[in-house]
Parts: C-alpha cells; structure tokens; sequence
C-alpha cells in the first residue's frame, strides 16, 4: 500500500501538467511579413499516443476560413505529418507514439493591404502584429471541452524579439516570458496579442494601473493627448458609475487599419471590441478621423466591462437588446451626467442616433429571434437590437422614476443587477431582468416587453408617460423627444 501510494504521489504532479498546461515558444524573424509568426507548441499527454488532436476556430467574429492564416511546413515538422480539417476546427498530429508532442506552425496574414473592411484577421508584418489569441495559438483539443470557469495554464515565449520590438497583451506588458493562468473561452482566448513600433500611455485609476497602447500618427485631431485624456475621463466615470474598482489592470489598444495622408478613402471606419479586461479599437486613419465616432466607440466599448463581461448573458444574439441596447443608453447618459456633453447635445444624439435611425431602419419591426439568425449578415439587422434595447432602457428609466417619485431610476436597477450577477455567478436572461423591473414598478411588464422586445412593435413614445419636462412629438412618421426648458428636469437622481 505504502508503495502504490508513493508511486501515485509522483504521477499525480505529472497528470495535472498533462491535463491543464502548455507551453508556447514564439520566434522573431526580420522578415515577418514573409515567413509570418512561428509558434512551437510543447505538451505532455496523459498516456502514449501517437495522435494528438490541437483546436483551432476556422470561424470567429464573423471571420471565415482562418485555417488559411496557418502554416504548417514539413522542414519545421520531421517526423510528424498531420491532418487539417476545417470545418472541425481541428489539426490532428500523427507523430512516433509518445507521452509529449512538439509542433511547429506560422500565423500568416492573409490579405493584401490596404483593406478597409477586415478587423479580425492576423495583422503581420515587418513593423508590427495585432492577432487575437484565439488566432495565435492552437490548444489541445481536450481543452474545449471542458467547463467554461476551468482554469489552464499557459506559459508562453518570446524568443529573439529586439528591446524595440514592444510585446504587450491583456495580461502582460514588455514581458517575454510569460505564466498566464486563466479559462479558455474568456480569458486566454478572449485576448489580444500585439507587437512592434508601438508606444505606451500609462495612467492609474484608484492605484490600479491603465495602459493605453497605440502605433502610428493618427490625423484630423487625433492627438495622444486628445485620445488618452478622453480615455482617462470615461474610465473613471464609468468606473464610479458602478462603484467598482476592482480591477487590477485593464488596457486599450489602438491599431490603425489603413494610414492614409491623402483623401484617397473618403469616409472614416473604426471598430471596437472589449476583451478580456481590455478593449481594443481598430480604424481608417485618414484626413476623415471623426472624433465623435472615436468617443462614441470608447463609451460604448468601455461599457461592456460590465455590460457584457461582468453581467454576462446567458442567450447571446437574443440577449443583444440589453447586452448592446443598454449599453448604448448608457453611452449618452454617463456622458451627460459627467457633464461631457450638455443636455442640448444629449438630446440632438438621443434622437438622431437612436430614435431617428431605428425608424428609418427597414428592419426595425423584426422578431428577436429573427436578430439570432441574421445579426453577422447584415448591418441593418445587426444596430436593431442596440436601438431597441436603447428605447426600451429609456422607457424603464422614466417609468422607475416616475414610480419612485424621482427618488430612483434605471441607474439603481443597474446597480442590484450587477450584484446580483456577480455575487452568486449567475447569468443575465430575461426572466431576471423583468423580475428586477417588477420590484421596482410594482407591476409585472412582461407583456410589455414581450410585445416591444421580443416581437418587436414600436413603442408608442408620443403616447407614453413620461417624467415631467420630456414629452415626444412626431415629425415626418418619426417620433422626436423634446425637453421643456420651464421645468426642473429630473433625469439624473443622486444615488
């Protein structure tokens, strides 16, 4: 017994290393643009085997065939050969039967430059790489299937990259050999991985550091005084919205995806993701830089921190009406409380981006579950949730504060919410949420939102109760909020 005890006691530091960690060794090369990001993946099995199955998503972010940006080349690989099935999301090895594998792959940008519409493919070349990790680095396959909240360990290398080189990602900054220990699907794989002529911002929001990593010269404004201050505001605003300084670290990047001094491209198109504990903002840098676009995508984005990442759905696509939808509420309304526009400027922005657009929009009566299907496919259907959820979150708030006499809004809603959903780890869904709305009205409206969220029909803003000083009338079919300038207006309540 002694003996057998012993034995297990040396296996079982083993099988947890085969089980749940892998190592990566990442090489420069001065020509990057050509030979791409060569990676070599190390991993212990937990038996012999002369197969090993790696996962790689062929699909994600509305981005398909993906595999192409993958390299597999024989003179990195003796002895091994393999097989890439696309529409598994797998690469099998078949090696000499063994209890490790060792395989060699390059992350290749597959696309020409400039391209104005791709945001979530590789970036690579001689000056810099911007590559989510989901696109950089391919995991055994046992570790897909597993629960969500189980944690690896990830140790990564950076080998020969030049002090000029600046390495940065969600987890660490000028690092080069790293230990990230998180989940798959929102931690390591929720991630972004950048390198190269890039330059760091650094600020501190209650003791807990902020980076700000950005690369070229941005035109029309775009100043890093401009871009970091604006950061630095919306940030902290956010963060004493919800009263949560929790976070030890957080960053945003900024990429261009185009330069362009001339006036080549007329328009200006930028995209923004929040990441794990980061976002990351992407863009056409040209003469048509707009600065409201810029701080629209910073309030938005910064916002699913908590809308999105901390209060997480549980349906994705057909939780889009909160999960976008109030966080567009919110990207008007904290940037009126903190006085970053006037109630003038809020109000021209609530109703031209909100409601005018919604109206206008041929798919605006949609079903919600019509939005699951189609959100990835076409623009139109894809801003219908944001602007629903937006009106219905401005409804809610008017009708709390009515109800309270002022004493309480959406704000505090919010805020029980995400208690709610951090404190016992449960899921956002809808069920939830209208039993949170009935606590506060008194009233159950689920066949209010069952009729204006899920099957879509307008709400009737010009018919509506509102709080005193906001009244809607319609101009050309559209409905428009106006704002009575005799009266006290009582849309933001102390806490």
């Amino acid at each position: 017994m002694i003996k057998r005890l012993l034995i297990l006691s040396f296996l079982f530091p083993f099988l947890v290393y085969s089980q749940d960690k892998v190592r990566y060794k990442v090489y420069y090369d001065e020509d990057l643009q050509q030979s791409g990001l060569k990676v070599r993946i190390d991993y212990h099995l937990t038996t012999p085997s002369d197969t090993i199955s790696f996962y790689y998503a062929n699909e994600n972010w509305g981005e398909n065939n993906l595999l192409k940006n993958m390299i597999i080349l024989k003179e990195d690989n003796p002895g091994i050969s393999f097989e890439v099935s696309p529409e598994a999301n797998r690469i099998k090895i078949f090696k000499e039967k063994d209890e490790k594998v060792s395989f060699v792959y390059r992350i290749k940008q597959d696309f020409t430059d400039p391209n104005y519409q791709i945001f979530n493919r590789p970036r690579i070349n001689n000056h810099f790489f911007h590559i989510l990790g989901k696109n950089l680095f391919i995991v055994p396959q046992s570790f897909t299937s597993g629960p969500d909240d189980q944690n690896f360990e990830f140790y990564i290398d950076w080998v020969n990259f030049p002090p000029q080189f600046k390495l940065h990602n969600n987890f660490f900054t000028q690092i080069r050999s790293q230990k990230i220990k998180t989940t798959l699907w929102n931690g390591f794989y929720n991630s972004l991985f950048i390198g190269g002529d890039y330059r760091f911002h650094t600020f501190k929001i209650k003791d807990k550091p902020v980076y700000f990593v950005i690369r070229d010269q941005w035109y029309n404004g775009f100043s890093d005084d401009f871009l970091v201050s604006n950061l630095k505001k919306a940030i902290q605003s956010q963060r004493d919205f919800w009263k949560d300084y929790d976070q030890q670290t957080f960053s945003v990047t900024m990429t261009p995806t185009v330069s362009q001094q001339d006036s080549l491209f007329k328009g200006y198109s930028s995209k923004g993701s929040a990441i794990k504990d980061a976002f990351m903002i992407q863009g056409t840098n040209n003469p048509f830089n707009s600065k409201d676009s810029y701080l629209y995508l910073l309030y938005h984005e910064l916002m699913h921190e908590w809308i999105g990442n901390k209060i997480q759905t549980k349906n994705e696509e057909l939780n889009f009406w909160f999960s976008e939808g109030f966080t567009d509420y919110y990207v008007y309304k904290n940037r009126l409380r903190i006085k970053d526009i006037s109630t003038e400027e809020w109000l021209a922005l609530f109703n031209q981006e909100i409601i005018k657009k919604h109206w206008k929009n041929p798919y605006r009566n949609i079903q919600n579950y019509t939005i699951k299907d189609d959100f990835w496919k076409d623009r139109n259907v894809e801003k219908v949730p944001y602007r629903r959820g937006a009106i219905f979150a401005f409804w809610l708030d008017n009708q709390i504060l009515l109800k309270t006499g002022n004493k309480k809004s959406l704000d505090n809603l919010m805020l029980d919410l995400l208690k709610k959903c951090t404190g016992t780890k449960v899921q956002f869904t809808d069920e939830m949420f209208l039993d949170l709305a009935e606590g506060y009205l008194g009233s159950n409206i689920s066949y209010f939102f069952q009729k204006h969220i899920i099957s879509g029909q307008d709400i009737d803003l010009v018919n509506e109760k509102w709080i005193d000083g906001f009244n809607f009338i319609s101009i050309d079919n559209i409905p428009q909020l106006q704002i009575d300038s005799n009266k006290t207006l009582q849309y933001l309540p102390g806490l």
